[in-house]
């Protein structure tokens, strides 16, 4: 399945403000509008692609969607096709463009270059040896992994030097995935295949939640009062507020759970949001307060005999 890079028809990225996607629209649309290029059916192919990024972008609930399913995919994702688990192919090109790719980013050698077309035959007769893997890494946040997201990455390449390209993380990858570039690696010998980019993803941890498979655990802290009486408990999940209901008499250590709020896997499944609950003994109360505790202590024990 593909997906057009609408950011990349409107020179734009996920960063820009939808003013700025308008100004690059209008100037587009000015370059590629019909009336200016009479005849010239390129124009009229990249007007409608303007118009449909723009209708897209400018859209909030249709940009989200499109992101989301542009993470999961890719500009033209290609499923996993080696028994190696975890492991996602991707690649933005068709066999033409993909051949620049190897050449233009990574100074690769273009499979039909002809300049060894005077080689000896020693070393036509020579087995074909596939090129090394590359080896790199990745780290992103959790809400990168939940929505998925585009990031630019810099690795040292053939002949090298330092080349940063962007890769596409699907949403629900989890740590210790990897990313798979087919025939991004090193160069083959003797006509054997590229090697690939192999990237080893890393969420880092978050500061509030913690990812258990497709479920996230939150820590929250109650009064006893909350805990005997229950209550409704506001919590942000990224961008996202939800209310929860407590329960009453909710013991120490006790989870709620709330389901579909959680971490996401591949295949677009919300986990549950489980809450670890902690009852907070107070330390410094005012007389008042202790008076209460006193009279609840003498109800409790009245309610034992």
């Amino acid at each position: 399945m593909k997906y057009k890079n609408y950011y990349e028809i409107l020179g734009v990225n996920r960063k820009n403000s939808r003013e700025e996607i308008k100004l690059s629209f209008r100037k587009l649309a000015k370059i590629y509008h019909p009336d200016a290029n009479k005849n010239n059916n390129t124009s009229d192919t990249m007007f409608k692609d303007i118009n449909e990024a723009y209708a897209t972008l400018m859209n909030e609930e249709k940009r989200k969607k499109y992101d989301r399913q542009v993470a999961r995919y890719g500009y033209g994702f290609v499923p996993n096709e080696t028994p190696l688990s975890n492991i996602r192919y991707e690649f933005k090109a068709g066999s033409g463009m993909f051949s620049d790719i190897l050449t233009t980013i990574l100074g690769f050698k273009r499979d039909n270059d002809n300049s060894n077309s005077s080689e000896t035959a020693n070393e036509v007769k020579q087995k074909p040896e596939r090129g090394k893997d590359i080896t790199s890494n990745l780290e992103i946040t959790l809400e990168e992994g939940l929505i998925g997201t585009e990031k630019k990455i810099a690795i040292k390449g053939y002949k090298g030097g330092i080349k940063t390209f962007s890769v596409n993380v699907p949403i629900g990858i989890k740590d210790g995935d990897k990313i798979r570039l087919a025939a991004l690696g090193f160069p083959g010998k003797n006509g054997g295949k590229n090697g690939d980019l192999i990237i080893n993803v890393k969420i880092s941890p978050h500061h509030i939640f913690k990812i258990k498979g497709t479920d996230l655990i939150k820590e929250i802290t109650i009064s006893p009062s909350v805990a005997v009486l229950g209550m409704k408990y506001k919590i942000n999940i990224f961008e996202d507020i939800v209310y929860v209901n407590l329960p009453k008499y909710i013991k120490n250590n006790e989870y709620v759970s709330l389901a579909g709020n959680g971490y996401i896997s591949e295949t677009g499944i919300r986990g549950n949001l489980l809450l670890h609950v902690n009852i907070d003994i107070p330390t410094d109360i005012s007389e008042r307060e202790e008076k209460l505790y006193e009279q609840l202590y003498k109800l409790e024990n009245r309610r034992t005999l």
